[in-house]
């Protein structure tokens, strides 16, 4: 049994919050510090923390360069999604191993920057926080392709709906200046395409996309709010995407894969978080019709499971990274994986600024 603990650091205390919860759950992790420029976040973060790890003695910071000197091993970094790189950058150059929210880059040039960053630092771990690559469906699903139970992949999609009621509407629901106030929504689509380049074992490499000129707030007018992107892989199946930021979409994630030897998809009379899985198998006879799919009953999280925190992703995602730490193992969310889902999403909103021009999706 390995006894070494991982001292964590969070940045970032608004979605920060909620993932450093996950460590009070986690044997090899303490958590030591919190920071936040915010003072009012920074204080009810840390009150929130505090209680949640049972630790009166956390340590709270404003200022991140005197936070990177506390005594730890790795930071959580969950700042407002615009700022990641920087501050990954900040924390490799301390000596600290990072698990960072996405998407993990916003540009092609902050890309080359991560690249080179992990490089330099082969001593140290980087992760992406892609949580929705935990649910128990989407590893279900790719323990299922990896078995050749779809056989080769042709084509497969996912929906993001994030929905917000209109009553809601109004100039002072994101502060000011918020990444949400103007960030097209096809940017922030990595919570679809990492668990299908999971499953799938694939990458992107061209990506042709529109976005609506409708607009569902009308507090965000710049904004893209609805974008539909398609992307060839480097094994040559089709994905297609959809990311909604609108009224009236629910809020949800759908997802389908259809292959030469089955085709799998969520039930979407439920939401993720209760929907069960519906296929047709080759394998099994008697569910290749509409109406004699086969039901598989697993959600986002397996039976017994903590189902808090994003259908129980976020406590899954935190374990998997402090047991890369303790046991000195590579994550399957690496830093490939990190630039592979996040850098189409920003080659899918530039293309449809040119009017849906391909574009190519270069690997670094």
């Amino acid at each position: 049994m390995n006894d070494k603990i991982i001292k964590c650091g969070v940045v970032g205390l608004g979605r920060g919050t909620a993932v450093a919860r996950c460590l009070a759950g986690v044997k090899n992790a303490k958590l030591v510090s919190v920071c936040d420029h915010n003072p009012a976040i920074l204080k009810s973060g840390y009150e929130e923390l505090a209680e949640a790890v049972n630790d009166p003695n956390l340590i709270q910071f404003s200022d991140y360069d005197e936070f990177l000197k506390s005594d730890i091993d790795a930071v959580i970094v969950a700042t407002e999604a615009v700022y990641h790189v920087p501050i990954v950058i900040k924390a490799f150059e301390a000596g600290k191993h990072v698990l960072c929210e996405i998407p993990s880059v916003n540009s092609v040039e902050e890309a080359k920057e991560l690249k080179a960053a992990v490089a330099a630092h082969p001593e140290l771990t980087y992760m992406a926080a892609e949580n929705c690559c935990y649910w128990a469906f989407i590893e279900t699903w790719r323990k299922m392709h990896q078995d050749g139970l779809f056989g080769e992949i042709a084509y497969a999609e996912a929906e993001y709906l994030h929905a917000l009621n209109p009553d809601e509407f109004s100039p002072t629901y994101y502060p000011e200046g918020h990444w949400r106030t103007y960030q097209p929504a096809i940017r922030y689509l990595t919570h679809e395409l990492g668990p299908l380049l999971y499953v799938m074992d694939d990458r992107c490499v061209s990506v042709t996309c529109l976005e609506a000129d409708v607009n569902y707030d009308p507090y965000t007018p710049e904004r893209k709010e609805t974008g539909v992107a398609l992307f060839k892989t480097a094994k040559g199946a089709v994905i297609r995407l959809l990311v909604s930021f609108g009224a009236y979409t629910s809020y949800d994630h759908n997802y389908r894969i259809c292959g030469t030897r089955g085709t799998i998809e969520t039930d979407r009379r439920a939401v993720v978080d209760n929907a069960h899985s519906l296929a047709s198998l080759y394998s099994v006879p008697g569910t290749f019709s509409a109406n004699s799919k086969m039901d598989i009953p697993v959600t986002t999280c397996y039976d017994g499971e903590d189902s808090s925190g994003h259908g129980g992703a976020d406590a899954k995602m935190v374990k998997d990274f402090i047991n890369c730490l303790v046991e000195n193992k590579k994550p399957v969310l690496d830093v490939d994986f990190a630039i592979n889902m996040s850098l189409p999403g920003i080659l899918a909103h530039e293309s449809a600024v040119q009017g849906g021009v391909p574009m190519e999706i270069p690997q670094f």
